[in-house]
């Protein structure tokens, strides 16, 4: 690699500047793609990298290959910036799903402890013969024709009984739910 710009930084920086740019700017975009892996960002981190060496023109080394030292030592920095803020910002997303995770578990153990409250309440203000008929069948798991043989009533009277029990939890749930 030679660098062209044989003129004094000092006498016309913009030259001076436009000349190292040409100079040695595929050089920057290989060496950060090369430690980076990524094109794009090698050239989102070049572009960085040369706006800094334009703020500190007047800093560069005299010396050609010591000018490009320079330069990729500022791009490798950029790249290093750049890798920090990627690990603040992942540390910064994970701790918010922590939180996120721990407060909607929190919000759902409330919902489910609500919406028990309700069922039971539900079930407790019903008729004794519709309250024990919805038991028998959710909590035993007996069918409408075994609670209807145990009790000595019709199935059709066990499935009315249960149907206003289920009608009920519909109305208040849906409220509940509607909330949500």
């Amino acid at each position: 690699m030679r660098i062209k710009a044989t003129y004094n930084p000092s006498s016309d920086p913009e030259m001076y500047f436009d000349r190292l740019f040409k100079d040695t700017y595929s050089n920057t975009i290989a060496y950060l793609e090369k430690i980076s892996g990524d094109r794009d960002l090698a050239g989102d981190l070049a572009q960085e990298a040369y706006l800094k060496v334009w703020q500190k023109l007047d800093l560069l080394p005299q010396a050609e290959e010591e000018t490009l030292r320079y330069i990729l030592i500022i791009a490798r920095n950029c790249f290093l910036d750049h890798l920090k803020s990627v690990l603040k910002e992942k540390k910064r997303q994970d701790a918010y799903a922590v939180v996120y995770t721990e407060t909607s578990a929190a919000v759902n153990l409330m919902e489910v402890k609500e919406q028990q409250q309700i069922i039971d309440h539900t079930i407790n203000t019903q008729e004794e013969a519709a309250r024990r008929f919805y038991l028998l069948n959710r909590e035993e798991g007996l069918t409408y024709k075994e609670i209807a043989r145990q009790e000595g009533v019709s199935e059709k009277t066990v499935e009315r009984y249960i149907g206003r029990v289920l009608q009920s939890l519909r109305t208040r749930l849906a409220g509940f739910l509607f909330l949500w």
